[in-house]
């Protein structure tokens, strides 16, 4: 997973990190306790947003350009 920073929709500031969903690893907890990921939960959505900025807590999903076929 990656460790990568996003920058946050809300507050603007770049400490966005990907949420992990799922049963999460002891290395996973260690990686959420250094906000280097977020955890979100066992129970698995596909409307579940997939960033969370640990600045101010805003929760987003990415946005995917449409491709259309034909």
């Amino acid at each position: 997973m990656s460790t990568q920073k996003y920058r946050c929709p809300a507050c603007k500031q770049k400490t966005g990190v990907q949420i992990l969903y799922g049963m999460p690893s002891q290395e996973a907890f260690e990686m959420a306790k250094r906000n280097e990921i977020a955890l979100g939960g066992c129970c698995i959505d596909l409307e579940d947003p997939e960033r969370k900025c640990t600045s101010c807590g805003h929760e987003w999903r990415i946005k995917r350009r449409e491709v259309k076929f034909g």
